[in-house]
C-alpha cells in the first residue's frame, strides 16, 4: 500500500533528507524543548500547587472564579493565550525570511536562551505566597517563556517536512525523533522527581531542591536546542520563500478543509492527554501513598510500551495507512485512562495496595505503546496537508501550518492546565479527599475517544489523491 506523495521538488540531501549524523543532531533539539515545556508544566504546576505532604507552600491563591478558574489557571490561560496568538506571526515571518542565516535557523538562534532559561526564574517568585505579586510574576513570565518557546519550536516543526519529502521519510524521522527523543524526555521525567528526592536527602529543603533540579534542567536543554542549529544547511533544501502578504497567508491556511478537521482532532486530543504526565507525582503520594521516588518509576513503566510501538508503528502504517494507525492510538490511550477513576486511595501493604499498583502499571503499559504512535504519526499527517498547500500555491509555507496548529492549540496546553487544577482546588488532592486526582484520569480519557471520532473524519485518501493530480498536471512550481 502506498502511503506517500512523491518527492515535491528533488532534494540535495541524501534520500531526501539529512544525513544520520546530522538527523541525529537535528532530533536532539526535540527533548531539548520539551524539557523546557516539562519544567513549565509539570513541575510548575507541582511547585505552585502542590500535593499534601510534598513540603512545599501553595505558591498561589486556591480560589476558584468564573465558575472552574483558579489562579494558577487563569495564569497559564492568559500565557497560552499570547501564545496562541504568536504562532501564526513568527510562523508567517519564519515562511518569508531571506535571511542568510536561513528562514528557520535564524528564529532557532533568537530563541534559544530567553526560551531555555525563563523557566527557571518561574521557580523564585517573589513576596509571600498566595500574594497578588506571585500571580502576576506567574503571569509575566509564562507570557515570555510562550513567546519565545513559539520562536524556537514552529521554525524547528517546518523543518520537518522541508527535510523530508514522503510520508515514508517523515515516519522515519519522526520514529528517529521519538526513538532519541522519547527515553530522553521519558527519563527526564523520572529525573526530575529523583533529584528532589536526592537533594532533599542531601539536607536541601523542598523547595531549594526544586530549584536546584530546574537550573540544571535548562542547562541541559540549552545544550540539546543548540544542536539543530549546526545540523541544517538550509540553502540546500531549495524551498521558495512564500511572497503572500500574512491575511492571504492565513485564509488560505483556514480553508484547507482537511486541516481543520485534523486541527479539532488536536485541539481535543491536546486537552486530555497533556493532564496525563503532571498527574502522576499526585497518583503516587495521594493514591498510592508515596513519595517523589515512586512516581520516577510509575513514569518508568511506560518506557518499554513506547518502544515497543517505535518498532510495529511503521509496519502498521504500511498495512492499515496512517490515518487509521493514528485513530487506534487515540482510543487505546482514552480506554487507558479512563480505569484510574476506579481507584482507592491505599497505603503500601494495605487491602487496597495491590489492586491499585496491578491496575496502574498494566495501564501504563497500554499508554506508552498508544504514546508511541502519537510521537509519530501526527507529524506525518501535517505533513500530507503540507504538501497538499504546496502542490496548490508553489511555495514553502510549512511554517505557517504550525503556526495556524499553534494558534488552535497552544491555549489547550493552558486550559487543560486550568481543568486539572480546578479538578485539584474544587474536588480535594489528599487521601482523605481523593476525588480531584481521581477524576483526572475519566476526564483526559473521554476526550481522547472523542479526538480518535474526530480523527475518523479526516479524509487522508482524498488529500493524498488531489497532491498526486495536481504534481501530474505539472502546476507544482518551485
Amino acid at each position: 500500500m502506498s502511503n506517500q506523495f512523491d518527492v515535491i521538488a528533488k532534494p540535495r540531501y541524501p534520500s531526501g533528507h539529512l544525513n544520520l549524523r546530522d538527523s541525529v543532531l537535528f532530533v536532539l533539539g526535540a527533548p531539548g524543548w520539551q524539557i523546557t515545556a516539562s519544567i513549565v508544566v509539570s513541575i510548575g504546576i507541582y511547585f505552585y500547587l502542590p500535593p499534601e505532604g510534598a513540603g512545599l507552600d501553595v505558591q498561589v491563591s486556591e480560589e476558584i472564579f468564573l465558575g472552574v478558574l483558579t489562579a494558577y489557571g487563569l495564569a497559564r490561560l492568559i500565557g497560552g493565550v499570547i501564545d496562541s496568538l504568536a504562532d501564526p506571526i513568527i510562523g508567517h515571518l519564519s515562511d518569508t525570511s531571506r535571511s542568510r542565516f536561513g528562514r528557520r535557523r535564524l528564529y532557532l538562534i533568537l530563541g534559544i536562551v530567553p526560551m531555555v532559561f525563563t523557566p527557571a526564574l518561574l521557580f523564585f517568585p517573589p513576596g509571600e505566597p498566595g500574594s497578588h505579586e506571585v500571580f502576576v510574576y506567574l503571569t509575566v513570565l509564562l507570557s515570555l517563556y510562550y513567546i519565545f518557546f513559539t520562536v524556537y519550536v514552529a521554525p524547528y516543526n517546518a523543518l520537518i517536512p522541508e527535510i523530508a519529502r514522503t510520508d515514508s521519510e517523515r515516519v522515519e524521522l519522526s520514529r528517529l525523533r521519538s526513538i532519541i527523543g522519547g527515553p530522553i524526555i521519558m527519563t527526564y521525567g523520572i529525573l526530575w522527581l529523583a533529584g528532589i528526592k536526592l537533594f532533599k536527602t542531601l539536607g536541601m529543603d523542598a523547595t531549594m531542591a526544586i530549584q536546584v533540579v530546574v537550573v540544571i534542567s535548562c542547562c541541559v536543554s540549552f545544550v540539546f536546542c543548540m544542536c539543530p542549529i549546526f545540523a541544517v544547511k538550509e540553502h540546500e533544501l531549495g524551498f521558495k520563500p512564500n511572497s503572500m502578504d500574512m491575511k492571504t497567508a492565513l485564509m488560505v491556511t483556514l480553508r484547507n478543509r482537511p486541516f481543520l478537521i485534523y486541527l479539532f482532532a488536536q485541539v481535543v486530543l491536546i486537552l486530555g492527554i497533556t493532564m496525563s504526565g503532571p498527574a502522576i507525582p499526585y497518583f503516587a503520594r495521594v493514591i498510592l501513598g508515596r513519595d517523589e521516588g515512586f512516581a520516577a518509576i510509575l513514569s518508568l513503566t511506560m518506557l518499554p510500551g513506547i518502544l515497543l510501538g517505535f518498532g510495529v508503528i511503521p509496519r502498521v502504517v504500511t498495512r492499515l495507512g496512517t490515518k487509521n494507525t493514528l485513530v487506534t492510538s487515540v482510543l487505546i490511550l482514552g480506554l487507558a485512562h479512563i480505569p484510574y477513576g476506579f481507584l482507592t486511595p491505599s497505603v503500601p501493604g494495605d487491602s487496597h495496595d495491590f489492586f491499585n499498583l496491578a491496575l496502574i502499571f498494566s495501564l501504563s503499559a497500554f499508554k506508552g505503546l498508544a504514546i508511541a504512535g502519537m510521537m509519530i504519526l501526527p507529524t506525518v499527517i501535517l505533513g500530507q496537508l503540507i504538501d497538499l498547500d504546496q502542490a496548490r500555491t508553489g511555495f514553502g509555507r510549512s511554517a505557517m501550518y504550525y503556526g495556524v496548529q499553534g494558534l488552535m492549540t497552544k491555549w489547550v496546553y493552558a486550559a487543560s492546565a486550568a481543568i486539572m487544577s480546578y479538578l485539584l482546588s474544587a474536588y480535594g488532592r489528599s487521601a482523605e479527599e481523593p476525588l480531584g486526582v481521581l477524576l483526572i484520569g475519566p476526564v483526559a480519557g473521554t476526550l481522547c475517544l472523542i479526538s480518535a471520532g474526530l480523527y475518523l473524519c479526516y479524509p487522508e485518501e482524498q488529500v493524498r489523491q488531489e497532491g498526486r493530480d495536481l504534481m501530474s498536471e505539472g502546476k507544482l512550481s518551485l
